[in-house]
């Protein structure tokens, strides 16, 4: 046979397009630049169909080499889109990885602020949104779809911001600076008046959860106390589950009580039950309700959700209630500071995330 009648050989170009198709497929290019892809995989079955006409022709009447020629300038454009999609692809990747490392640290500091406190039944929805979020998104970019990982780690964010802001309204009081110096005169009166005479003085702080013991204007001991379910709000009325605030006095003590021990102070006092009236008549508090009363600091530990009271350990109670005497001062305040609490850090996050 003659070189003539020999069957031209079918240009390799024709399979490599194709699997460089597959690699782009898998390469997810259409997540990257689908147009291009699109293009490339139109380009591609126009030049198969032309290459199945030339195929078609009697053996000695085919020409590979035009088709051969596209092939290649296809080939050179796939390999292009190729490196392409694989360089966004890093590109991306680093992105959602920095995107899902701020969305983690978020939530896990949101999750610190809002655990501290129970008022947090506006606020937790929000969390767990943004914890699935941050789900989804780890579980696209497992898969390399960093288009939709990013989306899910942006809406994780978005609810971050709304939880950032519900607990920003809970907290909001105990970011007032009016507030806070109010709080902190009482609480320097109530130390100050420990000065003469070696009395003691107790000053419970609920943003820091201690209760500090004072003799001659001096912290002579510090314990670590549990709130009511609503404890980080003042007390108003009975059945709020809110422990008050202001300025009160040991009036009793019990050796035995249902929660170990307990001392019980003078809540309410003139100005809670001027609040209470306030309050009535606006229309805050509901139908039927009383002020209460009851207030204690008691043991049976500080974990467990009080009424309103506070609640110590018991090894802790034993302490306290040997420090008190009937008449001692109790001072219950908010905060003393921002600096070094979870109002900093609320704070903080407000600004910068």
């Amino acid at each position: 046979m003659t070189a003539a009648c020999r069957t031209p050989p079918v240009p390799s170009e024709v399979e490599e397009a194709i699997v460089l198709e597959q690699d782009l497929g898998r390469a997810g290019g259409s997540l990257f630049f689908p147009a291009e892809v699109e293009a490339y995989r139109l380009r591609l079955i126009e030049l198969k169909a032309g290459f199945e006409v030339e195929r078609a022709k009697f053996a000695w009447f085919r020409d590979y080499g035009p088709i051969q020629a596209s092939f290649r300038r296809l080939l050179e454009e796939g390999g292009g889109i190729l490196e392409r999609v694989a360089s966004a692809k890093n590109s991306r990747s680093d992105t959602f990885k920095t995107a899902a490392r701020e969305l983690e640290e978020r939530v896990a500091r949101l999750k610190a602020i809002t655990g501290f406190f129970n008022e947090n039944e506006a606020i937790r929805p929000y969390v767990t949104q943004a914890e699935i979020k941050l789900a989804e998104a780890r579980l696209q970019g497992e898969k390399e779809n960093y288009p939709e990982a990013l989306k899910s780690a942006a809406e994780g964010m978005s609810f971050v911001e709304k939880a950032r802001e519900a607990a920003g309204v809970v907290l909001a009081r105990y970011l007032d600076p009016d507030e806070l110096a109010r709080w902190r005169r009482q609480a320097e009166d109530t130390v100050a008046a420990t000065q003469a005479g070696g009395k003691v003085a107790f000053v419970v702080n609920k943003i820091e959860r201690t209760l500090t013991v004072y003799r001659r204007g001096k912290a002579v001991a510090s314990f670590g106390i549990g709130l009511g379910r609503f404890g980080l709000s003042d007390k108003l009325f009975s059945g709020d589950e809110a422990t008050p605030e202001g300025q009160y006095r040991v009036v009793q003590k019990f050796p035995n009580s249902t929660f170990y021990k307990a001392l019980l102070i003078n809540y309410p006092n003139d100005l809670d039950r001027q609040e209470f009236a306030a309050a009535k008549r606006r229309g805050a508090v509901p139908e039927g309700a009383t002020i209460g009363g009851a207030i204690e600091i008691h043991g049976g530990g500080r974990d467990n959700l009080t009424m309103g009271c506070v609640g110590l350990e018991n090894g802790d109670m034993d302490e306290v209630f040997r420090w008190a005497e009937i008449g001692t001062p109790v001072t219950i305040v908010g905060a003393l500071t921002v600096e070094g609490t979870i109002l900093e850090d609320l704070r903080k996050f407000g600004k910068n995330g």
